[in-house]
């Protein structure tokens, strides 16, 4: 991976930020790997998030819960699920 200026990014913190980013570099890892890591958690919670809410979407919908019964009586199957 090339990286270039554009690639870096400086921002200021709090106390409390600062407190927890040397509680997540106490154990030898850098505050570049603390930060990517959280980078990282973010969007993993973010996508979770979102397939959580279309999941309850989904539940939620009559009309698709009768394409899902519809479909699973063609199969032959009446499991719930």
């Amino acid at each position: 991976m090339i990286i270039t200026l554009s690639d870096t990014l400086c921002f200021r913190f709090d106390e409390e930020t600062n407190r927890e980013l040397e509680s997540l570099t106490a154990e030898n890892s850098s505050r570049n790997a603390a930060v990517v890591d959280a980078i990282h958690d973010a969007y993993r919670n973010q996508v979770y998030e979102r397939v959580r809410r279309e999941s309850e979407a989904l539940r939620d919908n009559p009309e698709y819960q009768a394409e899902v019964k519809a479909a699973r009586e063609a199969m032959g199957s009446d499991d719930a699920w």
